[in-house]
C-alpha cells in the first residue's frame, strides 16, 4: 500500500509541475474543405467537433469549415446524415489546410460514430467492437429502467427483479464484472447484488458506449468483462433551450416526466434536468402460479406490491474552450420499490392474494438513495492533454420488512429495517496524453477509497472499508494504413478490510454465532492487453483482441453469510477465495458497403479460478430463508459469439437483425456455470417516411436447459413488439408524439434472469405506450 500511495503522490506533483511550465501558445486558424468522395459534390452542414475542447463548427454552403487551434494533437469528427462518418487525427499546425471526402452511407451515424475514451480511437481502427447508442424519447420510453433499455443489443440482457429493478449483463456477466462509466466516474451502488439495479435516471442518458470484452485495462478490474460508458450530452446551443418529456404505461399505469433547462454564453454552459415517474402494480398474463408443488393464487391478473416511484435531479456546469475544458455536476437519485411478498420468504396464498390499492408500496421494499458530486477536467500543456476526475458518491439503501423470525435476536415490532447499507465511494482518476515518434501514450493512474456501514435486524454483509489503486500505460499505433494496433499494461492493488461480526443466534439468544471473521486481504496483479486491426479494404475491417485480466473478489464474496430477501436465498461467502484470472480473445469481422453492414464476432474466455455463485442442495437453517447459495471458485471456460446485419433496401425501409449465444462450462464439475442468459434473436424492421415512424421488432429467446447443478431450466418464448412515431413542429417548437405497444399477444414467459423466475412468476404481460416530448 505504500508503494502505491508514493506513486500516486509522484504522478500528483509531475501533473503540477507540467501544469506550471505549460506555455500559452497562439491560436492559429485550422481550415479545410468537405466533398462527396463519389461526385466531388460541395457538402454543406457537416458538423465538425473537436473532441478534447467540445469545440463545434458547420461546414458552409460552399463545403468549407474553419476552427481556431492553439498548436497540439486533436481528434476531429466529421459527421452528416447520409454519409459515413470520419474521424480525423490532426497535428497542427503542420496541417493547415485537407480536403476532407466523406462516402455516402445509410447506416445511422449511431453505429458508426464511436470511438474508444481512452485510446480516442475510432471503432475503424480499436481492436475491441465499440458499440454507441443514442436514446432518442421514444427508447427512453419503452422501459423504466436503463438497463433494460439498453438489452435491445446484441451480446446484452438483463438482470431483473419484476419491473424497475435491473442491472445489465454483458455476455452472461454482470455485477462487479461490469463497470458503468457514469460521464468519467464509475457507478458505485453495492454492485455485487442481483437485486440491486443502476441508481441513473434513464432521462438524463442520451448517447452510449458500450465495450463488449474485456476493458479492465482502461476501466480497472471492475470492467473485466465489459463497461457501459455514459456520455455527457452534446454542448447546447448558445442561448437559451429546454425540453420536455412524458410517457404512460398502461400495464402498471406508469406515468413519468422530466424536464430540462440550458444555458450557453460562449464557453460557459449550465444545466439542470429534474424527472418524476410513478408506478403501479404490473399485470401478468396469468391467474395463478405453482411454488414447490403449492398453486398460489395471482389476484386480477396483478403482482401485489410491485408498485414504485423515483425521482431524479442533475445539475451542471461547464466551461470550454479551445485549451481548458471542465464540467462540474451533482446528481440526487431516490427510489421506492416495492417487492413482490413471496419474494422475502416463502409465498403464501394470504399474503399474496390480497392485493389492496395497486399504487401503494408496501412492506416489504427498497428505498434507494444515490448522490453524486464530480468533476472532469481536460487541461491542454503544451501539444498534449492532462485529464483528470474527481469524484464521491453516497450510496444509501435500505431494505425494509416485518421483523420475522431469523432476526437473531429480540425485537421492536415496529422496526422495520431490515437490511441498511451506507456507502462511501471517493474516485481519483489522471491521465496524461502525449506523443513519442508516431505512437500516441497514455500514462495515467485511479484511485478509488470505500466505507461501507451495515444496520439492521439482519445480516448480510459486515461493515468494511476497501482501497484500490491501479497506474497503466496505453499505446497506438499503426504498421502501415491497413494495419492498426493498440495494447497497454495496467497493475491494481486493492486491500479489503472488515472486523469480526458475531450476532445472537436465532434458537437461543444467551448464544453467540460468528457470521463473517475478521477479514484484512490484500490482492495485487496486472492486466495487459494487445490487439490489431486490418482493413484489407475499404469495405472489409478484421479484429483480434487478447487480454490477460484480473478481478480481487468483492466483500460479498468474501463475507457474506445471510439472507438476502431481495433475491430470496441465503447466500454465503468465502473467506479464503483468490482474486479471478482471465484469458480473453476477441474476434471480429465485418463488411459495410453503402446500404448494408455485417459483423460477426466470436469470443472465448478462459479463467483459472472463476468466481461464482452456486445453489446447493440444502436449505438455509434460518426459519423461511430459502435456498443455501455458496459462492464457490473453479477453473471455467466462457465463450459465444454474436452476429449482426443492417439493411437498407430502400432509403425508407431499414431492417436488421441481432444474434447472441454464450456457451460456459465450470470444468471441474463439466455442469454449465449458473445465471447464463440464454441465446436469442431481435429482428427488426423500420420505415420512416417524412415525419412518421413505424417499427415491429420481434424477440426470440430459447429455452435455457444448460443450467447448473439445483437450478432451475426456463421455456423458450416469442415477444412482438410494434411502435411509431410523429414529429412536427408548432409555433417554431418541436414536438414529437410516440406510441409503443410491447408484448403484443400478451405472452406468458419466465426470463432465466429475472428474480422472480425462482418462484415460477412470469413477466409483464401486454403495455400500451404512450409518449409526448417538447423541445423548445
Amino acid at each position: 500500500m505504500m508503494s502505491s500511495a508514493f506513486l500516486n503522490r509522484a504522478l500528483s506533483l509531475v501533473a503540477f509541475i507540467l501544469l506550471s511550465f505549460s506555455a500559452q501558445a497562439q491560436e492559429s486558424i485550422f481550415s479545410g474543405r468537405i466533398n462527396d468522395l463519389n461526385n466531388q459534390a460541395l457538402i454543406a452542414g457537416v458538423k465538425i467537433t473537436v473532441h478534447e475542447s467540445g469545440l463545434i463548427a458547420y461546414s458552409d454552403s460552399l463545403g468549407e469549415f474553419k476552427l481556431p487551434l492553439r498548436p497540439g494533437h486533436y481528434h476531429i469528427h466529421f459527421e452528416k446524415e447520409g454519409y459515413i462518418a470520419q474521424d480525423l487525427n490532426l497535428d497542427h499546425p503542420t496541417s493547415k489546410s485537407l480536403t476532407i471526402q466523406l462516402i455516402p452511407g445509410s447506416i445511422e451515424l449511431d453505429e458508426l460514430l464511436i470511438e474508444d475514451q481512452f485510446f480516442k480511437l475510432p471503432n475503424a481502427n480499436f481492436s475491441q467492437d465499440l458499440t454507441a447508442i443514442r436514446l432518442d424519447e421514444q427508447q427512453q420510453a419503452n422501459q423504466i429502467d436503463l438497463a433494460n433499455i439498453l438489452e435491445e443489443q446484441a451480446g446484452l440482457s438483463a438482470l431483473n427483479t419484476g419491473v424497475g429493478i435491473s442491472k445489465p449483463i454483458i455476455r452472461g456477466f454482470s455485477g462487479n464484472r461490469v463497470a458503468v462509466i457514469d460521464q468519467g466516474i464509475k457507478q458505485e451502488g453495492q454492485q455485487w447484488g442481483m437485486d440491486h439495479g443502476l441508481e441513473i435516471d434513464p432521462f438524463q442518458v442520451q448517447r452510449v458506449e458500450l465495450v463488449k470484452g474485456p476493458a479492465a485495462l482502461q476501466y480497472g478490474s471492475d470492467a473485466i468483462a465489459g463497461a457501459i460508458r455514459i456520455l455527457p450530452p452534446s454542448l447546447a446551443k448558445e442561448g437559451w433551450s429546454a425540453n420536455l418529456r412524458s410517457n404512460y404505461h398502461s400495464n402498471n399505469r406508469a406515468l413519468g416526466n422530466s424536464a430540462a433547462a440550458d444555458y450557453r454564453k460562449g464557453a460557459l454552459a449550465i444545466g439542470l434536468r429534474l424527472s418524476q415517474r410513478n408506478y403501479h402494480d404490473f399485470r401478468v398474463p396469468a391467474k395463478s402460479f405453482v411454488y414447490n408443488g403449492f398453486v398460489l393464487p395471482i389476484t386480477d391478473n396483478t403482482l401485489k406490491n410491485t408498485a414504485g416511484a423515483l425521482q431524479s435531479a442533475q445539475g451542471y456546469l461547464s466551461w470550454n474552450t479551445e485549451a481548458y475544458r471542465a464540467r462540474y455536476l451533482i446528481s440526487v437519485y431516490q427510489q421506492n420499490q416495492g417487492l413482490y411478498p413471496g419474494a422475502t420468504g416463502i409465498p403464501r396464498a394470504f399474503d399474496v392474494g390480497n392485493i389492496g390499492d395497486t399504487k401503494d408500496i408496501d412492506l416489504p421494499f427498497q428505498s434507494i438513495g444515490h448522490y453524486k458530486v464530480y468533476t472532469i477536467q481536460n487541461i491542454k500543456i503544451g501539444k498534449h492533454w492532462l485529464e483528470a476526475e474527481l469524484g464521491y458518491q453516497f450510496n444509501d439503501r435500505e431494505e425494509r420488512s416485518l421483523p420475522h423470525a431469523h432476526g437473531f435476536e429480540e425485537l421492536d415490532s415496529g422496526a422495520t429495517l431490515a437490511l441498511g447499507l451506507k456507502l462511501h465511494s471517493l474516485q481519483a482518476n489522471l491521465r496524461y496524453r502525449f506523443h513519442w515518434r508516431a505512437i500516441d501514450l497514455i500514462a495515467g493512474t485511479a484511485q478509488q477509497y470505500q466505507s461501507n456501514e451495515s444496520r439492521g435486524f439482519e445480516y448480510l454483509i459486515p461493515n468494511y472499508t476497501a482501497y484500490q489503486s491501479g497506474v497503466f500505460l496505453l499505446a497506438k499505433g499503426k504498421l502501415y494504413e491497413q494495419l492498426h494496433w493498440d495494447g497497454g499494461l495496467r497493475w491494481e492493488y486493492k486491500r479489503q478490510q472488515s472486523p469480526l461480526s458475531t450476532t445472537l443466534w436465532w434458537q437461543d439468544i444467551d448464544s453467540i454465532v460468528v457470521r463473517s471473521p475478521e477479514l484484512d486481504r490484500q490482492f495485487s496483479n496486472f492486466a495487459a492487453a494487445a490487439g490489431m486491426v486490418y482493413s484489407p479494404s475499404d469495405k472489409w475491417r478484421l479484429k483480434w483482441h487478447l487480454a490477460r485480466s484480473f478481478r480481487a473478489p468483492n466483500v460479498a464474496e468474501l463475507s457474506s453469510n445471510g439472507v438476502h430477501h431481495g433475491t430470496f436465498r441465503h447466500e454465503v461467502g468465502n473467506a479464503n477465495l483468490n482474486p479471478e484470472i482471465a484469458w480473453q480473445v476477441d474476434w471480429s469481422a465485418s463488411y459495410q458497403n453503402e446500404n448494408f453492414l455485417i459483423r460477426f464476432s466470436p469470443f472465448y474466455y478462459y479463467f483459472e479460478n472463476f468466481i461464482f455463485l452456486r445453489p446447493t442442495a440444502r436449505f438455509s437453517s434460518l426459519p423461511e430463508a430459502g435456498q443455501l447459495y455458496e459462492y464457490q471458485q473453479a477453473p471455467a471456460i466462457q465463450s459465444g459469439a454474436e452476429l449482426y446485419f443492417d439493411w437498407h433496401p430502400w432509403s425508407k425501409l431499414h431492417f436488421s437483425n441481432a444474434s447472441e449465444l454464450i456457451l460456459n462450462t465450470n470444468l471441474n464439475t463439466q455442469l454449465p456455470l449458473p445465471f447464463s442468459p440464454p441465446a436469442s434473436n431481435l429482428t427488426s424492421l423500420n420505415w420512416e417516411e417524412d415525419q412518421w415512424q413505424l417499427g415491429l421488432s420481434w424477440r426470440y429467446t430459447a429455452a435455457q436447459n444448460r443450467v447448473d447443478r439445483n437450478e432451475a431450466e426456463s421455456p423458450q418464448y416469442h415477444l412482438f413488439h410494434l411502435n411509431g412515431s410523429y414529429q412536427f413542429k408548432w409555433r417554431k417548437q418541436e414536438l414529437r408524439l410516440h406510441f409503443g405497444l410491447r408484448n403484443i399477444f400478451d405472452q406468458f414467459y419466465l426470463r432465466h434472469l429475472s428474480r422472480y423466475r425462482i418462484l415460477n412468476l412470469p413477466e409483464q404481460g401486454r403495455n400500451v405506450i404512450f409518449g409526448l416530448s417538447w423541445r423548445i
